[in-house]
């Protein structure tokens, strides 16, 4: 047996109360072994003056991408150059306190393998691969001139397919390579034409095989949707999450309630469109959907709906992904909801909650010590003390590149 490790002197949030309260937490062979007053131990830890919590969780992020680029771009970079430049990607998500991250399209089945074998290090990966789109839809890259503009890329098979049989088939491809959910759109995006971002992409029937075949493999669905009408249809179909749900409406949240789809809002991407307008229009435009974004998720918390924190990042920088609890707070979560929807309530959605998401015997050691007032959520990602995964410590790293 490795040492028994005591984080001692401290208070701890255990990712289901409503307030830190004083205890020692006791880690050793990766779990949380004990948790009480007085912890005797092999080493001790002081964290006098700060909490021990669970490690956060990202329900939405793209740890391959290191930032945003255009088609140009990615089509100069090879699934390598990828892998090497999310290095620094995945050690700035453990910085800022994330240890478990639900990739949502970028990532194939390697990264997840080389974290959990040591290579890197990185926070816990769950892998969706790509995002399954149908004809016409984001993914299919073929051009009115004939070119086809998609970048095959190992690992990760094409995403576009059609019509109950070829979804049922294209889920088992995607499950075959890796996956380890399976993301769609059910609605389309901003950049689309034809108001892309409030269209229905995949028919009913469609999402229902999508979600049935998924669940006959073992693995969920998570369902990139904009506008009402499919965010409505996933929640119906049984998706385990709705992803954005920017323009979702009291209709659609209350399909979402009928059917406990969990909502993971992803707030930092709209405000980063607004961040990132150019002229006083589309700054206009910007604000209406942000404003429209947040009105939505406060009727969803309202309604009961429950909230998962999911970031989209790199929209925001890997590493600053807790702001995106100070943004839930604006919609109406309290500090311990909020803290909630990136412990216990995502360890729920990705069905973790018996390994990871609170501090309880048994789970697994991922931890995270925060300086000062853990319900205090302002500029949380510059408080955090150390983080831990499977018990071992991986951040924050010092110059040298390792933890201090």
């Amino acid at each position: 047996m490795t040492e028994r490790v005591v984080l001692a002197g401290g208070l701890a949030f255990d990712g289901r109360s409503d307030a830190p309260y004083r205890c020692d937490v006791a880690i050793q062979d990766g779990s949380i072994v004990e948790l009480g007053a007085d912890l005797a131990g092999d080493r001790s830890i002081d964290v006098t003056g700060r909490t021990v919590m669970p490690g956060f969780i990202d329900c939405h992020a793209h740890e391959a991408f290191r930032e945003l680029t255009g088609t140009d771009e990615d089509a100069s970079r090879t699934m390598s150059y990828l892998a090497f430049a999310a290095v620094a990607s995945l050690q700035a998500t453990l910085d800022g306190g994330v240890t478990t991250v639900r990739d949502a399209a970028g990532a194939d089945a390697g990264f997840r393998r080389a974290i959990d074998e040591g290579l890197v290090r990185g926070p816990r990966l769950l892998v969706s691969l790509m995002q399954l789109s149908p004809t016409a839809g984001p993914n299919d890259a073929r051009t009115p001139s004939g070119l086809d503009a998609w970048i095959d890329r190992p690992g990760i098979p094409r995403p576009v397919a059609d019509g109950v049989d070829g979804l049922r088939a294209k889920v088992r491809e995607f499950v075959q390579a890796g996956a380890d959910v399976i993301k769609v759109f059910a609605t389309g995006h901003f950049a689309m034409p034809r108001g892309g971002a409030h269209r229905q992409l995949f028919r009913d029937d469609e999402l229902r095989a999508i979600v049935e075949e998924s669940a006959a493999q073992g693995v969920r669905v998570m369902a990139h949707a904009h506008g009402a009408a499919g965010v409505a249809a996933a929640a119906r179909a049984g998706v385990a999450s709705i992803e954005h749900g920017f323009y979702a409406d009291d209709d659609s949240i209350e399909a979402m309630a009928e059917h406990g789809t969990v909502l993971v809002p992803t707030l930092l991407a709209s405000a980063t469109m607004l961040r990132d307008a150019e002229d006083d229009e589309s700054r206009r435009r910007a604000e209406s959907v942000v404003e429209g974004h947040r009105r939505a998720v406060r009727r969803a918390h309202l309604r009961g709906v429950p909230i998962a924190m999911g970031t989209d990042c790199p929209v925001a920088p890997h590493g600053r992904n807790l702001d995106e609890l100070r943004l839930l707070m604006e919609c109406g979560l309290s500090p311990a909801e909020a803290l909630r929807s990136a412990t216990s309530t995502a360890a729920t959605l990705l069905g973790l909650e018996a390994e990871i998401g609170s501090l309880a015997r048994g789970l697994r050691a991922d931890l995270v010590v925060v300086e000062g007032d853990p319900l205090d959520l302002a500029n949380l990602p510059d408080r955090i003390f150390a983080v831990f995964r499977d018990g071992v410590r991986v951040g924050p790293t010092t110059s040298a590149g390792r933890p201090t």
